[in-house]
């Protein structure tokens, strides 16, 4: 079904001349990874109530936030039982410091809660891959063709809205098309974000029934430093012995 619907989108993921930068660095570390998600992004609407109700509870503006807080809650529970929010640094230190974002140093031990809330709410998008980055880190995860083509899809259509309201600053006549791309921009990243969501439960709840065998029991950890290096850092328990210093 996803080649029928997104067959002018390139399906592979992105060529070595293409990942330049620290902050796209992260996405090479999965790039060797063979498992893939049980579900695909595209399949999880409908492949079962479970499924269903998460994706239309992630894509809800109103739950939103709260349903990204408590998905990045149970993930961190799901690869280090019983550590509560011991673990959590925002963005998982997956996305390097910038300015004044700086993973690790944001009060996230005092405030873990009130932390994970503000990323949900301030930075959606990095707050959804960095919860699904920690289920691909734990059981040797990539992203199939198709949820590579939807993420395409969305960056294009996010990349567009910015321009639109760029021209639209400068020309009124580009006003109502700005308008429109940004109600389209905003339904294809509420839509995507509630796919992905359910991915990572199923993921969860498929890792947890026990129905799988070879998965890993031990979550990889790269130690945090105040600067993030290039091989973005992994992050449990390490990240959350560098808030302790």
């Amino acid at each position: 079904m996803c080649s029928r619907v997104f067959s002018c989108i390139p399906e592979k993921p992105l060529a070595a001349n293409e990942i330049k930068g620290q902050r796209a660095a992260g996405i090479v570390r999965f790039y060797d990874n063979t498992e893939q998600f049980q579900l695909s992004m595209l399949d999880t609407f409908g492949h079962s109530w479970n499924t269903t109700c998460c994706c239309l509870a992630a894509a809800n503006p109103l739950t939103f936030s709260c349903v990204q807080m408590y998905s990045r809650y149970q993930v961190l529970n799901h690869v280090s039982p019983n550590s509560g929010w011991d673990n959590y640094i925002c963005c998982q230190g997956y996305i390097p410091q910038c300015c004044f974002f700086a993973p690790g140093q944001c009060c996230e031990s005092e405030l873990p809660r009130t932390c994970a809330f503000l990323e949900a709410c301030l930075f959606p998008g990095l707050a959804i891959s960095s919860t699904r980055f920690v289920i691909m880190d734990q059981y040797n995860l990539t992203a199939d063709p198709c949820d590579n083509r939807m993420i395409r899809v969305n960056n294009f259509i996010q990349l567009l809205a910015c321009i639109c309201d760029i021209l639209a600053a400068f020309d009124k006549g580009f006003r109502d098309l700005a308008h429109l791309i940004d109600i389209l921009a905003d339904l294809v990243f509420l839509s995507i974000a509630g796919c992905q969501t359910a991915q990572v439960f199923y993921e969860m709840d498929y890792r947890t029934s026990g129905t799988t065998s070879g998965a890993s029991t031990v979550y990889q950890t790269v130690a945090m430093t105040e600067m993030p290096p290039t091989a973005v850092a992994s992050p449990l328990p390490a990240a959350a012995e560098a808030m302790k210093r």
